[in-house]
């Protein structure tokens, strides 16, 4: 064997595979962040408030930026779940401020990835934020903020918490998306190297 072909022999075995073609073909698939606003219907006036008021601070977009190696996000998300419309638009201004791409899938699309990303009670959930690394699935972050997600947890048995939670809406207010973009970018620094 010529020493040239055992040269691009090394490369190709060393370079990354790439993920499943279908991971490309969903990613393709779903809608931009501005194709899926502007389709919105359901609670509209609630998406366009909420998207109003997202901003990213300067200090989240620069860690993002530097943990955003090789990584896009899929959002599975539906104009009528109100944790969509309170945490979607500001992880939109993340990526759209870090330069990661985005796109926006229906549950019937996403159901593949909602099925591999449940909540912490077995159920599939909007929104789901999965993470595709140099195009794999590196982890999720799945409906609501951790304190949130407690909350519903325990309403059955904890009647504060189901007062709490039934007012889920003035907790979103209050956070402006603060929680939501901690606890992604605490995952997108998790799943990939800084440059």
């Amino acid at each position: 064997m010529s020493p040239i072909w055992i040269v691009v022999l090394a490369v190709a075995l060393q370079a990354p595979s790439p993920g499943p073609p279908e991971a490309d073909d969903r990613f393709r698939s779903g809608k931009t962040w501005e194709q899926f606003l502007e389709s919105v219907s359901a609670q509209r006036e609630l998406w366009l408030n909420t998207n109003a008021a997202a901003t990213a601070p300067s200090e989240l977009i620069e860690r993002a930026k530097a943990a955003s190696h090789g990584l896009r996000l899929v959002i599975v998300a539906e104009d009528w779940c109100p944790d969509s419309a309170y945490t979607v638009p500001y992880v939109a201004s993340l990526a759209r401020s870090s330069g990661i791409p985005l796109r926006i899938l229906d549950r019937v699309t996403g159901e593949p990835l909602m099925l591999a990303h449940r909540t912490p009670d077995g159920r599939t959930a909007t929104p789901t934020i999965v993470l595709w690394r140099n195009g794999r699935d590196a982890g999720a972050w799945v409906e609501r903020p951790a304190e949130l997600q407690r909350m519903f947890l325990s309403m059955s048995t904890n009647a504060e918490s189901a007062e709490r939670f039934s007012h889920r809406h003035t907790w979103y207010e209050s956070d402006r998306g603060r929680t939501t973009l901690r606890e992604v970018l605490a995952l997108i620094e998790q799943t990939g190297e800084q440059k």
